[in-house]
């Protein structure tokens, strides 16, 4: 596959854009790519038309390999029209499994044998450890997804960092759970698993009937996948029917996860699951639990900092470290942290320091046994009056209870704190507003408890299981304004 790439005039350092669905093709594709020193950029292939025109654009993509479709989204229509419309991409090649490729070239027509061994050869050679090998985004929920770049080197180490952590062996069988263009699933599914020779499993879908049946059927032994997605398996009414036992291990990662789920998710799979802290900016990978660490120390931090990296808690928005004991912001150095974002120096000034310090803007404290605490996110803190408030501790408390399907904790403006908080749920079965309220007021200090607890459909999620933070905070805002303006 990499003689075909070359074929079409790719070489180091050309920027090839991926939008496909995890299939075998498309994992062939992406180290084909690598092979020769070519960057992959990895689109999300829940975006539509002029989301995906201004990322081609914005990260000079020249080749751009696109699959069937996702949900309703038809990538051939998605993308048709580009060729005209986007200076730089000199070609659209599609992947898909229906066969129907609707007029555009597939990369059966390119012609390898144009290319020599030698040539072949010769690229592969000049692919140093310190050149870029992906482009992946951030989740970009409150603007344009920024573009992080990482190497050939941090990509490949982080593989096999996180193989090790999790003890993977070539009888091991991974249940790919997330998409591929999530940082998450590249390094932990996909990278470590090939460098230990590990099988990998794709499932049919990411539905969780599917994700069951792989299970199930192939006989996987590691399920690595974000707190909503195990929340939403645990939530079906067949869960105990389905054979989950080939199962014995896997990281939870990708958002914050209340101690009570991970419990639950342990006792209830079956297996050991250990909790882990990652960003893209890092390569995917920053802390992980001691599989020998104690249920109690996994569900309630985030492990500890991964080898060969450096930790430092800083208070926000300086380089000076706390106190020990105290939380401050978690900011990393090492051969994982990105070279930073494509085309964006002042977002990179931003995010990292002269000296190699990555600013993740999550908060914690380091406890008594060297793991971290996470006490929640710069941008996600409540700032009520001067006290800073997580949104998790007040979610925490209503952790299983069955009148709440889904809650999420916002602050809104206020003219007199600056912030309230706004607690907005997803009722479930004999949800009533007081009793919530009296659970909150019993388990809370008073300047924890929400001001205002609003009903919503549904918490917005991303593709990739996060919360669209700053989209429900508009939400929240919106209906509060309605209530005051009935009163």
């Amino acid at each position: 596959m990499s003689k075909r790439f070359l074929s079409l005039g790719v070489r180091k350092g050309t920027h090839v854009a991926v939008l496909c669905e995890a299939q075998p093709n498309t994992i062939l594709a992406i180290f084909a790519l690598n092979r020769i020193g070519a960057i992959a950029v990895l689109f999300n292939t829940s975006l539509k038309r002029a989301e995906l025109r201004t990322l081609v654009r914005n990260t000079d993509v020249e080749l751009l390999l696109i699959g069937d479709g996702y949900r309703n989204v038809d990538f051939r229509e998605e993308c048709y029209g580009f060729l005209e419309g986007v200076r730089g991409l000199r070609e659209i090649l599609f992947m898909g499994l229906d066969g129907d490729a609707r007029g555009y070239r597939t990369l059966a027509d390119t012609a390898p044998e144009q290319v020599s061994d030698e040539e072949l050869q010769q690229c592969r050679r000049n692919v140093r450890p310190e050149d870029g090998a992906f482009i992946l985004f951030t989740s970009g929920t409150t603007s344009l997804p920024k573009a992080v770049v990482d190497t050939q080197y941090s990509r490949a180490n982080m593989g096999l960092q996180q193989a090790n952590d999790l003890g993977y062996t070539p009888e091991d069988r991974v249940c790919t759970a997330m998409p591929v263009f999530h940082c998450f699933s590249l390094s932990v599914n996909v990278t470590a698993t090939l460098f230990t020779g590990a099988c990998l499993c794709l499932p049919k879908s990411r539905h969780t009937g599917d994700l069951l049946t792989l299970i199930q059927d192939e006989r996987c032994t590691v399920f690595s996948t974000v707190p909503a997605l195990f929340d939403a398996i645990l939530r079906r009414e067949d869960f105990e029917e389905w054979d989950l036992s080939s199962l014995r291990t896997g990281f939870i990662g990708g958002s914050l996860c209340p101690p009570e789920l991970f419990e639950e998710i342990e006792h209830r799979f079956g297996y050991l699951l250990l909790s882990s802290l990652g960003q893209t900016e890092a390569t995917a990978g920053i802390t992980t639990a001691f599989p020998t660490d104690s249920l109690e120390e996994r569900a309630k931090t985030v492990g500890h900092v991964m080898d060969h990296m450096e930790l430092r808690l800083a208070k926000p928005g300086t380089n000076d470290p706390v106190e020990p004991g105290e939380s401050g912001e978690i900011c990393i150095r090492g051969y994982n942290v990105m070279t930073g974002y494509y085309n964006d120096p002042e977002s990179t000034a931003a995010a990292l320091t002269e000296d190699g310090w990555l600013h993740t803007g999550d908060m914690a404290y380091l406890n008594e046994n060297g793991n971290l605490v996470l006490t929640g996110r710069m941008k996600e803190l409540i700032i009520r009056g001067g006290e800073n408030i997580s949104p998790l501790e007040i979610e925490a408390v209503l952790r299983g209870d069955p009148s709440i399907a889904d809650c999420k904790a916002v602050g809104v403006p206020d003219r007199h704190y600056g912030e309230e908080i706004c607690l907005c749920v997803v009722p479930g079965e004999g949800y009533l507003e007081d009793t919530v309220r009296n659970k909150l007021r019993t388990s809370l200090a008073y300047y924890k408890v929400p001001k205002y607890i609003v009903e919503v459909s549904e918490i917005p999620k991303t593709a990739t299981g996060k919360i669209r933070s700053e989209e429900l905070r508009g939400i929240a805002t919106d209906i509060i304004h309605e209530m005051n303006q009935e009163r």
